[in-house]
């Protein structure tokens, strides 16, 4: 509807109705011709559309929304060449495109086209969306849920899990209100709720997220997304201490990204497994699952190779190979600063070297490095070192410290399960 235009672009240019009506008609006319009460004059609405800079004539929806939402689902079946090449289409063909529903749609998908490229464009998706937000009310139900969930993807990004959290339960309550938006989707949004999660350490709801996301991937045959519900499950397993449970569940998305060749999953998976036969003290077979790990990490970011850096070090650490671990530690460092938890992990391995609970090294684990993993809700890392300073203190004879760093640790477990 002409009227629906005319309200969307008036409030994207900041203007009142009385801005817009002036010299034209009178605002109550405007507003009726918004709302598509008003049997509108030609001449009117040539003059407001003219006024807006847009074309008062109507076009063919069908097949811009037909390319968009192919275009979205590329995306989420993570065809990420096929969909970069349609964008640029998409791109050309949305510049004569004053309706809003499907600018509306094209803004949507450009935000996660945003965060889906590499590397993901954040500060550019933030401000799509800080845009959309001051039209929120001319989202119908299936863009609200897109909205929602893509401002859940984007604070995953940036790590702030609690506000992704939000979003995410804002989009599974909205799908439960629509009727046009595919299973596919809310699988995406399930396995979001379940990675979100996973990064705060809640272990029941992994699982019953992943479950959910899982049972829609495989009967979409969808054995990519599957295969990152695996790994989902293999990391809950493991903190559960259910080893043999995660092992299998690592080894079946291992199977998928096998077949696929997909380095960047295989990466992940031997990282995880290698975690496993950490905690069950098997350290060559860890070694040996952190070193394939890091082959095919090569070409991922700086972070993700310092997280199984540290690890590797610390199976170093346990077998007395203490020059190969300060060289791991100095690689680690040069490729992350204090803004990444891996940071204080190759920090305190490079104390731990000392052999000395100094002053220091205490210091360190109260006022950085623990403040910091409660900060990012991290709590198996709060956990292991709360412990750790409180057997300093009980050890100093320290005893009212040390009971107050074991409440700490017995809190962060809490909320791991």
């Amino acid at each position: 509807m002409v009227g629906q235009r005319i309200r969307y672009y008036r409030k994207t240019k900041g203007l009142t109705q009385e801005e817009l009506a002036q010299g034209i008609c009178s605002v109550s006319y405007l507003s009726k011709i918004e709302k598509g009460d008003a049997k509108s004059s030609e001449e009117v609405i040539n003059l407001l559309c003219d006024r807006l800079g847009i074309s008062p004539e109507e076009v063919d929806e069908s097949k811009i929304l037909e390319m968009l939402n192919e275009w979205n689902l590329m995306m989420v079946d993570r065809q990420f060449e096929e969909a970069g090449n349609t964008f640029i289409e998409i791109k050309e063909k949305m510049e004569g495109i004053t309706d809003p529903s499907l600018r509306l749609r094209y803004e949507l998908f450009y935000s996660r086209y945003l965060m889906v490229i590499e590397p993901p464009l954040l500060d550019e998706t933030k401000e799509k969306l800080e845009g959309i937000e001051k039209l929120l009310d001319h989202l119908s139900n299936d863009l609200k849920f897109y909205y929602y969930m893509f401002w859940g993807m984007y604070y995953n990004f940036n790590k702030k899990y609690n506000e992704a959290l939000n979003y995410l339960h804002k989009a599974e309550k909205q799908f439960n209100q629509t009727s046009n938006i595919q299973d596919s989707e809310a699988a995406v949004n399930y396995y979001l709720l379940a990675l979100t999660y996973s990064f705060l350490m809640r272990v029941t709801s992994i699982t019953t997220y992943t479950f959910k996301a899982i049972y829609i991937f495989d009967r979409d045959y969808n054995y990519s997304r599957s295969a990152d519900c695996q790994i989902l499950l293999g990391i809950s397993y493991r903190r559960a201490k259910q080893y043999d449970l995660a092992e299998t569940h690592l080894k079946n998305a291992l199977k998928y990204s096998t077949m696929f060749k997909d380095e960047t999953l295989n990466g992940i998976i031997y990282h995880n497994l290698g975690y496993i036969s950490s905690c069950k003290k098997e350290h060559l077979k860890a070694i040996d699952r952190y070193e394939k790990s890091l082959g095919f990490k090569q070409s991922q970011s700086p972070q993700n190779m310092a997280n199984t850096i540290y690890l590797l070090a610390s199976e170093h650490y346990e077998l007395g190979n203490f020059e190969k671990v300060k060289a791991l530690i100095k690689s680690g460092l040069d490729l992350v600063d204090e803004e990444q938890e891996s940071y204080y992990n190759l920090i305190l391995l490079q104390y731990k070297m000392d052999g000395i609970e100094s002053e220091e090294y205490i210091q360190y684990l109260r006022k950085k490095a623990i403040p910091f993993f409660e900060q990012k809700g991290i709590w198996e890392y709060v956990s292991n070192y709360a412990e750790l300073l409180a057997d300093m203190f009980f050890n100093q004879g320290h005893y009212k410290k040390a009971s107050e760093y074991y409440r700490v640790a017995n809190n962060a477990r809490k909320n791991i399960f």
